[in-house]
């Protein structure tokens, strides 16, 4: 028994604020973000190409995945997110169909980047914070 408290001080200490959040994701990620630009390499170097009325993604810190538009899809498209190893991992339905795209995620100059793994060449896309 005299060893009781001193072990739950212990345990207590190595608890981080991670631990206590269950599902809650804490991430730059969360907000909504609007495509603005892409880049697309036919085989050659290519630059930024800017993007009118881009896609919107709402992240939730639960984990939730919302998308403004997806080809094809009746809009919006609700899934869920999860990010791991510098990849971010979506999956959704899209008219009775299972989407589970995997990107690079980065951030630069405030800009959320996604890289699709599928591509050869540059796959970039570039998207603004909104909210």
């Amino acid at each position: 028994m005299r060893y009781l408290f001193p072990f739950l001080f212990v345990m207590l200490l190595g608890c981080t604020d991670d631990d206590l959040n269950g599902d809650v994701i804490i991430h730059d990620i969360i907000g909504k973000w609007q495509l603005e630009a892409t880049k697309i390499s036919p085989g050659g170097i290519v630059d930024w190409t800017f993007v009118d009325d881009g896609v919107v993604y709402e992240f939730s810190k639960d984990g939730t995945l919302q998308l403004s538009k997806w080809e094809g899809c009746k809009a919006p498209v609700n899934g869920t997110f999860a990010i791991g190893e510098e990849r971010l991992y979506l999956r959704f339905l899209c008219n009775s169909e299972l989407y589970e795209p995997v990107y690079l995620i980065s951030f630069e100059e405030s800009k959320l980047i996604l890289g699709f793994l599928g591509c050869i060449e540059e796959c970039s896309y570039r998207f603004k914070k909104i909210d």
